[in-house]
């Protein structure tokens, strides 16, 4: 039974774990009741309880392989890292090379800078073997081993043999610049990455622009690094990370490398896994990715800032505000978080307590664009449109020279003036947003509509 994620990159039999069993398990009597309780709470998405059910279920039949799989994979999911790891040793002693045993045997070794012993058990798989990521891992398991040319060996064979397709391109070669950094050679990191970009839509993520700004920085190309931190971020509404970065490379400083050690470059390749199969159906695979990336880097707060998301996408509200509320207060990704937060808390139906949160992050952080935008935007689709408005005013308001990447604010703005009977001024808006991101679909659909309805310009 083979389960693949939707980019095909995931693959072997551990991610069957992630399909619903066709039948109940039939070694031992009894259990059809049990075992259809706990796939009606994996099926429904809670996962703790899935994860709690199955393990009871498993208690009574031992030895089914199935039923190890489930309980595992939900165990993961749940954060339960070390009841998963017991599970995955009596696997291993029924099936030997279990793939997602495996993963998980492999982590938890590296958790304990055991590399020899995660590297053996990744051996089983191979770059056709088992689940795209464990030769990465294994990669990083010879690093900390001190093995520098067979992980770039396990790196180039998976690129040979185009593993993973472009995704895999893309993190084969930005794994070896970062074992290339953490190595301390920036010029061969520096190309490493530079590929890794050229094979990725928009130069790639944002970490990944991170990390190679910060080998242009440590290599003397400090003004390069600074342009491709500036060039992203002229992209997108707000990055404080890479916020943060662009002050940082300003006074002079030069940013160390992101991943020094073995366990912190499987945890990167976990990490980055789980946000590509996570954005398709595949969500409790991702889940259980970034799980065990937080697990081997706790320090990783974009994981845990992940598995929040995918929890709130999976409807976990009380799981996912929860996690939201976990990351750190002094984190980067804190007012990500809780907008995050305001968000689920909405989602779960308390509307006022999550619009509290945003008015509460519009107070403390009043010259940051993103609370006074999450504001309106929660204003907007609870239908309070004039609260809305002036919301959105104060995005708005905190723009000094309006730039194409800020068309949908007043796009957005123009939507709650048209909603709230003032015309005139969502006229205005929308124009504004048309002069800068012309031709703009959204914005042309809902302008034109609006004057049909009106009957004005017609022509």
């Amino acid at each position: 039974m083979t389960h693949r994620s939707a980019l095909g990159i995931v693959v072997g039999v551990s991610l069957a774990a992630a399909t619903a069993l066709t039948a109940p398990p039939t070694a031992a009597q009894g259990l059809a009741g049990p075992y259809l309780a706990a796939e009606h709470a994996a099926r429904r998405g809670d996962i703790a309880e899935a994860s709690r059910l199955f393990a009871r279920v498993l208690a009574r039949d031992p030895g089914n392989v199935e039923l190890m799989e489930q309980t595992m994979l939900h165990q993961v999911a749940a954060g339960q890292i070390a009841q998963a790891v017991a599970v995955a040793r009596k696997l291993e002693e029924v099936e030997p090379g279990h793939h997602l045993g495996v993963l998980v045997l492999s982590a938890d070794a590296m958790r304990n800078a055991d590399y020899a012993g995660a590297h053996d058990r990744l051996q089983t798989g191979g770059p056709n073997g088992g689940p795209f990521v464990g030769p990465i891992m294994q990669a990083w398991a010879a690093f900390g081993m001190g093995d520098l040319d067979g992980a770039r060996a396990l790196l180039a064979e998976l690129e040979e043999k185009g593993a993973g397709g472009p995704v895999g391109k893309i993190l084969t070669s930005q794994h070896l610049g970062l074992i290339e950094a953490a190595n301390g050679d920036d010029a061969a990191a520096g190309t490493a990455l530079a590929a890794a970009a050229d094979a990725s839509n928009r130069g790639g993520s944002s970490r990944l622009i991170r990390q190679r700004a910060g080998v242009l920085a440590r290599t003397g190309a400090r003004t390069e690094a600074l342009d491709l931190v500036e060039e992203r971020l002229s992209l997108t509404l707000a990055d404080r990370r890479l916020e943060m970065l662009a002050e940082r490379l300003e006074a002079g400083e030069t940013p160390a490398p992101q991943i020094t050690t073995g366990e912190q470059g499987a945890a990167e390749a976990l990490f980055a896994v789980s946000g590509y199969v996570s954005r398709g159906n595949n969500r409790l695979i991702g889940l259980a990715y970034a799980r065990l990336a937080a697990y081997l880097h706790p320090g990783l707060v974009e994981a845990q800032l992940l598995i929040a998301d995918i929890l709130s996408q999976d409807e976990q509200f009380g799981l996912a505000i929860e996690a939201y509320a976990r990351i750190p207060e002094a984190a980067p990704e804190k007012l990500d978080a809780e907008i995050g937060r305001a968000q689920a808390l909405e989602d779960a139906g308390e509307l006022e307590e999550g619009l509290t949160v945003l008015r509460e992050l519009v107070a403390a952080h009043p010259a940051s664009i993103e609370p006074h935008t999450a504001l309106g935007d929660m204003l907007r689709q609870a239908m309070r449109y004039e609260e809305a408005a002036e919301a959105y005013d104060g995005a708005v308001g905190l723009i000094e020279t309006p730039e194409n990447r800020h068309w949908v604010l007043y796009y957005q703005r123009g939507i709650t003036f048209e909603r709230s009977k003032q015309w005139p001024k969502a006229e205005a808006d929308f124009r504004k947003a048309l002069e800068l991101e012309p031709d703009q679909p959204l914005v042309l659909n809902y302008l034109g509509y609006s004057w049909v309805e009106m009957g004005e310009n017609l022509a």
